[in-house]
């Protein structure tokens, strides 16, 4: 399970990069850079119901339901996943996709071009949210539940 919770905490903080415009270290492309924090994030309650020691944690799956940042997680990992939410949905409303909006800027080389996000939204049972304080939320939500049940993990 810390594995997965490194895994989650690496993600995040790729995402101030990404933000300013330095992805292309990791790859390129915002989107999946995006999706693929949301996912990392909301599988950790997989590790969390298969590690032994935690077995007694079946209360995750109510915890994400009762989580408006999980939910929104869960769902858009699940539409992502299918292309379309076909099960119930978790939150009251089904995510949409992306919104990202970039300003490019290419120095003096060419071949030194930079991509920054000036703005990357994603519509919620909230209205328009913005995937970095959706994605600070979700780490913020986890580390409650971390705390609350007891589980030792490397928060820095």
């Amino acid at each position: 399970m810390e594995y997965q919770w490194a895994r989650v905490i690496y993600q995040y903080r790729k995402l101030p990069a990404i933000r300013d415009g330095l992805y292309p270290q990791f790859g390129g492309n915002l989107e999946f850079e995006l999706y693929t924090f949301f996912e990392v994030c909301y599988h950790l309650k997989d590790w969390i119901k298969a590690d032994e020691r935690y077995s007694n944690m079946s209360n995750v799956e109510k915890y994400i339901d009762n989580t408006p940042a999980l939910r929104i997680c869960a769902d858009l990992c699940n539409r992502l996943k299918h292309r379309r939410l076909e099960r119930k949905i978790r939150s009251e409303q089904t995510p949409g996709v992306f919104q990202i909006h970039k300003t490019i800027s290419v120095g003096p080389k060419g071949y030194d071009a930079k991509s920054a996000i000036d703005s990357a939204v994603v519509i919620t049972e909230r209205g328009n949210e913005c995937c970095f304080e959706l994605a600070l939320e979700c780490v913020e939500s986890w580390k409650n539940f971390l705390n609350e049940n007891n589980i030792e993990c490397d928060f820095s």
